[in-house]
C-alpha cells in the first residue's frame, strides 16, 4: 500500500525525501498531527511513515508552525517552536513540516549540503519565507543558486483555492485570478512559491512542483475540504 509520495529530482541529488497521503484503509486516513502524541493512533502513523523511509522518531526533528517566517537551524531531534522553516547540514536529520493544504517545500542544496523544509501558507509565503531561506543558505553556507534543487509538493491547487479579497490584495495580478463567485479570487500559491525560487536565482529545471491539489485529490487531507476533521500530512526531508 502506497502511503507516501516523493521527489525523484531530489533524491537523485542526495536528499531522502517524502510526503505522506491520505491513505484509505489506514487509522485515521494516515493523518499525522503536528505532535504526533494526540493519540496512539496517530502516534502510530508517525511510526509507519517513518520507519517507510528509514527514521525513527529519535531522529526527527519537528517544525511547530505559526504561519510566521522564522527559520531555525537544526543539529538535533526535536520540537522547534514558533518555526516554519527548517534547516540542517547534519546527515540523518530529518527535518519536517505539517500540511493540509499550505505548502510543503523541500529545499536541498547538493554542494554545500544543506536541507530546509518550509511551511509556506499564504501568510508565510508574503512573508518571503522561501525567499528568506535562500538568503539564509547563501549567507550561513555560501549556498549558490545553481546548486539547489527544491520541490514545492502538493497543497492547495488554483483549481480550487478560492480566497477573499483581503487575501488576495497581497498577491501580485500573475498569482490571482477572479472566481466565478462574486468578491472572491483563486489564488496561485504554488506559482508563487516557485516566483521566489527563481527569483533568487534557482534555475527553472532544478525546482520540480507537484500537480496534485489537495483540496479535490482524496489521496490529500485538505483543511479546506473536511475543517476541523481534516487530518495532516508529513513532509520530510533529510541529508543521506
Amino acid at each position: 500500500m502506497k502511503t507516501s509520495i516523493y521527489s525523484e529530482l531530489l533524491l537523485k541529488s542526495g536528499a531522502v525525501n517524502a510526503v505522506s497521503l491520505r491513505v484509505e484503509g489506514k487509522p485515521n486516513f494516515f493523518s499525522m498531527r503536528r505532535n504526533g502524541s494526540t493519540n496512539n493512533v496517530e502516534a502510530g502513523n508517525r511510526v509507519d511513515f517513518l520507519g517507510s523511509i528509514g527514521f525513527d522518531e529519535n531522529s526527527v526533528a519537528r517544525a511547530e508552525q505559526v504561519h510566521g517566517d522564522k527559520i531555525a537551524f537544526v543539529e538535533t531531534a526535536g520540537n522547534y517552536s514558533q518555526t516554519d522553516a527548517l534547516v540542517t547540514r547534519k546527515e540523518n536529520l530529518l527535518l519536517t513540516i505539517s500540511v493540509a493544504d499550505c505548502v510543503p517545500i523541500l529545499i536541498f542544496d547538493k554542494r554545500a549540503k544543506v536541507a530546509a523544509a518550509v511551511h509556506a501558507g499564504w501568510r508565510g509565503t508574503v512573508k518571503n519565507i522561501v525567499t528568506k531561506t535562500l538568503e539564509f543558505f547563501s549567507d550561513e553556507f555560501n549556498s549558490k543558486p545553481d546548486d539547489v534543487v527544491a520541490f514545492i509538493g502538493p497543497s492547495a491547487g488554483v483549481c480550487c483555492y478560492e480566497v477573499g479579497e483581503e487575501v488576495a490584495k497581497n498577491f501580485s495580478d500573475g498569482f490571482v485570478k477572479e472566481s466565478l463567485l462574486p468578491d472572491k479570487f483563486v489564488l496561485d500559491l504554488k506559482s508563487a512559491n516557485a516566483a521566489q525560487l527563481v527569483g533568487k536565482g534557482v534555475p527553472k529545471e532544478n525546482i520540480e512542483v507537484s500537480k496534485h491539489c489537495s483540496i479535490c485529490d482524496t489521496n490529500f487531507h485538505s483543511f479546506r475540504r473536511d475543517g476541523e476533521s481534516s487530518g495532516r500530512m508529513l513532509a520530510a526531508i533529510a541529508i543521506k
